[in-house]
């Protein structure tokens, strides 16, 4: 008996669960990062900054790789979350445009994804005004 197709749903969770902890890490991070960066006398070494951008890199890429598989599995769920941390991400570098696009895909996903989708556009509204 064979059961190659459980290693690859079981090595598939254990993907996606990495994913979810590498995006809580890197926004744990970016929220620090940029709440100190307010601060006058803020300094950050090369080798912070390399791992920060290291940290950040690899959950964006790894959300990226998951929300590439929609249409492919039928993952609803995760692909809400993944698109809220893509989201939430980029409010946290910036990149507006990137969390606009991830909102308009974020709200595909029924009432959460709507819900999370304002969550995250209100805040970006707030970073605008600010």
């Amino acid at each position: 008996m064979k059961f190659g197709f459980l290693s690859k749903i079981f090595e598939g969770a254990l993907s996606i669960e990495k994913t979810y902890n590498e995006c809580d890490k890197a926004l744990g991070q970016l929220k620090a990062y940029n709440e100190k960066r307010k601060d006058a006398d803020f300094r950050i070494s090369n080798e912070e900054k390399i791992a920060l951008d290291e940290v950040v890199n690899t959950a964006l890429e790894n959300a990226t790789r998951i929300v590439d598989k929609e249409g492919e599995r039928n993952w609803p769920g995760v692909f809400r979350e993944m698109h809220k941390n893509l989201a939430s991400l980029y409010l946290e570098l910036d990149e507006h445009d990137k969390v606009r696009a991830a909102c308009e895909r974020l709200e595909n996903y029924g009432e959460v994804g709507k819900l999370d989708a304002e969550e995250v556009m209100q805040s970006l509204k707030e970073k605008e005004d600010s």
